[in-house]
């Protein structure tokens, strides 16, 4: 008799929207294998699209299973952040994976693999944008703000699977709204207020989605993560995240800022906006 396929989650968001550290927190729970933007490293890139079938997707989620390449595992000097924490593992019986690029695979993923679970991080635009700018890794101090918050053209450079800019941000929250609808229960949108707000809970409710419990050893990261700080932009030590939760203190120029609220008003993605962070859940 053939086993039935391991479960798999994909956590989806625009850059700069927590996916790292929503994914650590993943990556603590000792029976989660975690890879970290596979379809973006050299290992998996180009290897799944619209059209791979049930049968070649879990081929390759297989085998993003036992893979040790370095960037996947953000090892060695393959790793982005001067600081990653180390967990103990058992054998997995969950892979969780997270992406801010190549969102298109989404949809294809949800009706190809029945295993196959969406969680959508969306965070605040303004905020998104404005720690954007401030990571030295996606965002040139010689570009222009003003020239690149709405379409990113400089980053971006015209291919599909790059997702930064506000253009970018209203598509795929649209696109994660319509996730939520199609398959209510098999992807899950969030909000990083939410996450930021109380992690331990949001944590909690999207381990019971994907079929898992909390360990402990997922509430002491959750614990040191808002505890101890650190300066580096793709660390996952923010002890000042609670602090974040103010609608004036995203640091974007005026201009961009009430563009983004006046273009946002009245539509389904002004839920999205921090004004109405108390809107959880």
């Amino acid at each position: 008799m053939t086993a039935p396929p391991l479960p798999i989650a994909g956590i989806h968001g625009a850059p700069r929207s927590g996916t790292s550290w929503l994914g650590q927190m993943f990556n603590s729970h000792p029976a989660i294998k975690y890879c970290y933007q596979p379809f973006f490293s050299h290992a998996f890139r180009g290897r799944a699209d619209i059209s791979s079938g049930t049968a070649a997707l879990r081929a390759l989620f297989s085998e993003m299973l036992v893979s040790n390449d370095a960037f996947v595992n953000q090892s060695g000097a393959a790793r982005l952040s001067r600081r990653l924490p180390l967990f103990s593992k058992e054998p997995p019986v969950h892979l969780v994976y997270k992406e801010v690029r190549f969102h298109d695979l989404l949809p294809s993923f949800l009706e190809a693999l029945p295993e196959f679970k969406g969680i959508g991080v969306v965070r605040d635009p303004r905020f998104a944008l404005a720690s954007w700018f401030k990571a030295p890794r996606e965002f040139d101090p010689a570009w222009s703000r003003m020239a690149e918050w709405r379409d990113a053209s400089r980053k971006n450079r015209g291919l599909h699977e790059n997702w930064y800019g506000f253009t970018r941000w209203r598509a795929l929250a649209s696109l994660f709204l319509e996730m939520q609808e199609v398959h209510p229960h098999r992807f899950k949108l969030i909000r990083y207020e939410w996450l930021v707000a109380d992690p331990g809970a949001v944590m909690r409710e999207l381990l019971a989605f994907c079929n898992l419990g909390m360990h402990g050893q997922t509430l002491e990261f959750i614990r040191e993560s808002c505890s101890v700080g650190d300066d580096d932009p793709y660390g996952v030590y923010r002890s000042g995240h609670a602090g974040t939760l103010h609608a004036s203190r995203h640091g974007l120029e005026p201009e961009i800022a009430e563009a983004i609220e006046r273009e946002l008003a009245g539509t389904p993605l002004e839920r999205f906006m921090l004004a109405r962070a108390g809107d959880c859940q």
